[in-house]
């Protein structure tokens, strides 16, 4: 059985490094976990030196926790807004930079995490940027887009994106490099930003530049509104994770899911797999049942052969009783 622990230290986690959850799932000390940033452990759950443990059982799952995806938004236009209302639902910090205070206004009420009322340049410079960080410039005159692109272009980025036209984005990049931007900086920028989706409304392009973030980042197995609603429940649930899975499936592996009595947070995959783990979850809730337990799903049956929208592969999901009043 869990407790609010992982998940207050996953809160905690520094911004950088490398994060990440091993977990044992075989022999006696099975449901053992750690959470390790650059190799040294935050946090332990279970008894005896886990990597001990390691070393006699080949069974670990290990869990990559990437930083949280920092969005940081130049400019609070029309597009801006939409693309703050799209990058809240897949869960991205969103810091927007707009030195007119009445479009601030709007970028807050939007939705934004942080708006910062000041020169473009004067507050990059006080972005850290880093793997986890992605700029998108959406400013109102091109001087602005370049006087961002100047600061942006010198950190280290997951992604950087400026809006515009062909024409008018390659000769922002040539005017870059001749400002002393290095060619090969230059080149990391998506100009024009934005996946080609024949995009034309403000609303049509922010899912073009959202799905754009999205293509060039990394998944979270613990996404933000997972732990935050872990970490608010009063009541037991269950930790449902795809650990295992071939042939054709949803989701990936690490993928997670929040089962309560009478609500989910977060998705494994939809369907007929995700039925059984929230019917199964359940019933560990009802039954108070605190036993780790790893729950098959063979979609290549009967359920296939009978019509059922189903995938045809076969997934393991370790579900794992939490109760939250265990570490208050």
């Amino acid at each position: 059985m869990l407790d609010r622990g992982l998940f207050l230290a996953l809160q905690g986690l520094p911004a950088v490094g490398r994060n990440e959850v091993l977990t044992l799932l075989a022999g006696p000390e099975r449901g053992s976990r750690v959470l390790l940033s650059d190799g040294k452990i935050l946090w332990q759950h279970g008894t005896g030196d886990f990597f001990q443990q390691v070393n006699d059982s080949a069974a670990v799952f290990v869990d990559p926790v990437p930083a949280n995806k920092e969005l940081v938004i130049c400019g609070a236009g029309h597009v801006a807004l939409a693309v703050i209302t799209l990058a809240r639902m897949v869960d991205f910090h969103i810091t927007v930079i707009e030195d007119r205070p009445d479009y601030a206004e709007k970028a807050c009420a939007a939705g934004a995490d942080k708006v910062i009322v000041e020169d473009f340049g004067k507050a990059l410079a006080r972005i850290p940027g880093g793997a986890n960080y992605y700029f998108v410039v959406l400013t109102r005159e091109h001087q602005y887009d370049e006087i961002c692109l100047r600061t942006i272009l010198q950190k280290d980025f997951a992604y950087a994106g400026v809006m515009g036209s062909r024409r008018r984005t390659e000769l922002l990049r040539q005017s870059l490099i001749a400002a002393g931007v290095p060619a090969a900086a230059a080149a990391q920028l998506h100009a024009p930003i934005g996946l080609d989706i024949g995009a034309e409304t403000e609303t049509e392009i922010g899912v073009a530049i959202v799905a754009e973030l999205i293509k060039n980042g990394k998944a979270g197995n613990f996404p933000a509104k997972l732990v935050t609603a872990a970490l608010q429940a009063s009541e037991p649930f269950v930790l449902a994770t795809i650990i295992r899975r071939s042939g054709s499936a949803p989701r990936n592996v690490g993928t997670k899911m929040l089962i309560f009595a009478d609500h989910i947070v977060a998705t494994i995959g939809g369907g007929i797999l995700e039925t059984r783990i929230i019917s199964r979850g359940r019933q560990m809730l009802m039954e108070k049942d605190t036993h780790d337990v790893w729950e098959q799903v063979d979609m290549r049956g009967d359920d296939a052969r009978g019509g059922h929208m189903v995938c045809g592969g076969i997934v393991d999901v370790l579900l794992e009783y939490v109760n939250p009043a265990k570490n208050r």
